[in-house]
């Protein structure tokens, strides 16, 4: 039994895998650099950068990221393979 549940959480993580390459190919296609901005990431989820800014703030909402200097308003850089592997982890299904 435990065996069918570990190959099901591999194929799951799979599935991840493979939609979060798809999500990273199309950011790229569509010019997206490897390292992404708050505005930038905002685009990307459909949202406002203040939006983005309550999701760092909150620690949830966005992938990890880097912070560029100490400030409270220095420079915030999203990886974007961690934005394609957020995406593609946080898809909820429905029946």
């Amino acid at each position: 039994m435990k065996s069918s549940t570990n190959l099901s959480k591999a194929a799951i993580n799979a599935l991840q895998l493979d939609e979060a390459v798809t999500i990273y190919s199309e950011l790229l296609s569509q010019g997206y650099s490897l390292f992404i901005n708050k505005k930038e990431y905002a685009d990307i989820v459909s949202c406002s950068t203040s939006s983005v800014d309550n999701f760092i703030r909150k620690g949830y909402g966005c992938p990890d990221y880097k912070k560029l200097g100490h400030a409270k308003n220095a420079k915030v850089l999203f990886s974007l393979i961690d934005v394609a592997n957020y995406l593609a982890g946080t898809t909820i299904k429905t029946a």
